[in-house]
């Protein structure tokens, strides 16, 4: 008896922890009906209606259905993050004639060739290229773009956050990630190297104190990465979440920074800068949470 009352409880647990998801679902031709749905994968969602099993494409469904449809995905994959971040602010997957709408460029190059962005720099000693797009602010963002070092000069590039309001940072720096072939780093810029004063005193030449400098050693990690030798396309994921900056490529979460600066609120613009030529970018995409 004892084992049989065992056995009903875990079928009733199982049984509630998949519980159907019924509702109506409408096509773009305005058609409702309700189902039970079973499944969602190869772009199709498996009903089941008055007992007998549908394949209905995705993209024959209403807007709203498909939007409901990728959240629930996303969060039978636990994939919560991908649905914060749920505002597109901006993307670009360079297959125009030129570069999309709403860029702008900083002692940059670069040119939109062969459906990729080639990054390239006017003059490195200079400055950095720059291609950056501004939009209204937001506090917690996602940015995703892929890359390759496509030549012996291509050997770093920056992905910039920053407020052109800000003040008490040099250029209006937030936070900054900069990618190398071996190495990956994460910087408050806005509290660390690019705060106004500690950068107009290394501009002056002065040597900072200890304990500035031991600050500054709190406002960037670095986290090996092995890109060396490879011309092979990769994939960037950076999100800020209130002070925290997390970085992933291909998929794989390299690590975070957590520092106060990373906090700013109106983060608007993010720029691609080029360290010095020949980083090819693509499928480059700006999210952000919406504003409350």
């Amino acid at each position: 008896m004892k084992q049989s009352l065992t056995v009903l409880l875990i079928s009733l647990f199982l049984s509630g922890a998949a519980v159907a998801e019924i509702r109506d679902f409408t096509n773009k031709d305005g058609k409702t009906i309700q189902g039970e749905l079973v499944d969602l994968r190869d772009g199709k969602v498996r009903l089941r209606v008055s007992g007998r099993i549908y394949d209905v494409p995705v993209e024959t469904l209403s807007a709203g259905d498909q939007t409901w449809l990728n959240e629930w995905d996303l969060k039978r994959q636990g994939k919560d993050e991908e649905l914060y971040f749920s505002e597109t602010i901006f993307e670009d997957d360079f297959s125009g004639e030129g570069f999309k709408e709403g860029w702008g460029h900083y002692k940059s190059e670069s040119v939109v060739q062969d459906g990729v962005l080639v990054g390239k720099t006017i003059d490195i000693n200079d400055h950095a290229g720059v291609d950056n797009i501004r939009f209204e602010g937001r506090k917690d963002m996602e940015v995703c773009v892929k890359f390759k070092f496509a030549g012996p000069t291509a050997y770093r590039f920056n992905v910039w956050f920053d407020d052109k309001d800000l003040k008490e940072s040099h250029a209006g720096h937030v936070c900054s990630v900069a990618v190398s072939p071996t190495e990956v780093s994460i910087q408050d810029a806005k509290t660390g190297n690019m705060r106004l004063d500690i950068r107009e005193a290394r501009q002056a030449g002065k040597e900072l104190d200890a304990e500035t400098l031991e600050m500054l050693a709190e406002k960037m990690v670095r986290f090996p990465v092995d890109l060396e030798g490879s011309e092979d396309w990769h994939e960037l994921l950076i999100r800020t979440k209130d002070d925290i900056v997390t970085v992933s490529i291909d998929g794989e979460e390299l690590g975070e920074l957590q520092s106060e600066g990373l906090a700013h609120p109106t983060k608007s613009l993010v720029s691609l800068t080029t360290n010095e030529d020949d980083v090819h970018y693509d499928d480059f995409v700006v999210k952000a949470a919406p504003l409350e």
